[in-house]
């Protein structure tokens, strides 16, 4: 194999990384609903085809496809795609590199910035959401306590913040400073981190203030789930335009002496 083979492999492969976390942040939430859509419409959980329904006493009953937000399908019939999903973004965010930092220039690397990601990443799944709209459909033998709950925002939110920064900092860094900001997508980098940000705030707004008023009308259109897909929504969106770099420019940008 050619220099040159091995050069655009390298970039390829790079840049598929990109890709692979845009397209997992994207879809997370469409394949949740459907996903679990499909598996109460069918009731598979309670065919024997499926299950061994002669050990249970009660049959099945869920509670609705369509869960108060992300987290609460960690106990329903798609826990397993939750957590399998974030644990590939966390993955990848360990196998991403980026970029390194260059003379002069403040903040975290791309590398620094992915691994804290990951780690906020798996923090979401190691702590579960807790709520009492997991109980009547959980599939899980426990529901979390509110002091785990509490820790799972905390890092929901540290997890979503450091994708925000990374698109409007990180995505937006130039070899010249002065070009910061200024090139293609620099504007959509800034404006998914933007709608990332304002999502979360919106979703503490609700959570506060809101949600306590209990309008039966706004919680029945599950704002909090709404927010945090139109949020990996913008999250993936950044990561698939990162992922469609002109190779031969990404190569003189990560491989030495090119």
């Amino acid at each position: 194999m050619t220099e040159k083979n091995s050069n655009d492999n390298l970039v390829v492969s790079y840049l598929a990384i990109r890709r692979t976390i845009g397209w997992l942040g994207l879809l997370l939430p469409f394949m949740l609903l459907a996903g679990n859509y499909v598996v109460n419409s069918l009731n598979i959980l309670n065919s024997s085809f499926f299950i061994r329904t002669d050990c249970y006493t009660t049959p099945y009953k869920d509670a609705g496809s369509f869960k108060f937000s992300i987290s609460h399908y960690y106990y329903s019939s798609v826990g397993e795609l939750f957590t399998a999903v974030l644990c590939a973004v966390a993955l990848f965010m360990f196998c991403y590199k980026g970029h390194k930092l260059r003379l002069g220039e403040r903040g975290l690397s791309d590398s620094a910035m992915a691994n804290l990601a990951g780690i906020f990443a798996l923090g979401v799944v190691v702590f579960p959401t807790a709520s009492t709209y997991c109980i009547s459909d959980n599939m899980r033998s426990f529901l979390s306590s509110d002091n785990t709950g509490y820790i799972h925002f905390g890092f929901a939110c540290l997890f979503f913040i450091t994708l925000a920064f990374m698109s409007m900092v990180n995505f937006r860094r130039t070899e010249k400073r002065e070009d910061f900001g200024k090139q293609k997508n620099h504007k959509t980098y800034l404006a998914c981190g933007i709608v990332m940000l304002a999502c979360l705030a919106l979703i503490a707004i609700y959570s506060i203030w809101i949600q306590p008023l209990k309008i039966s009308w706004l919680d029945k259109t599950r704002p909090v789930f709404c927010l945090e897909a139109v949020a990996l929504i913008a999250f993936g969106t950044s990561w698939l335009i990162k992922g469609r770099l002109d190779i031969p420019a990404a190569i003189k940008k990560i491989v030495p002496g090119k």
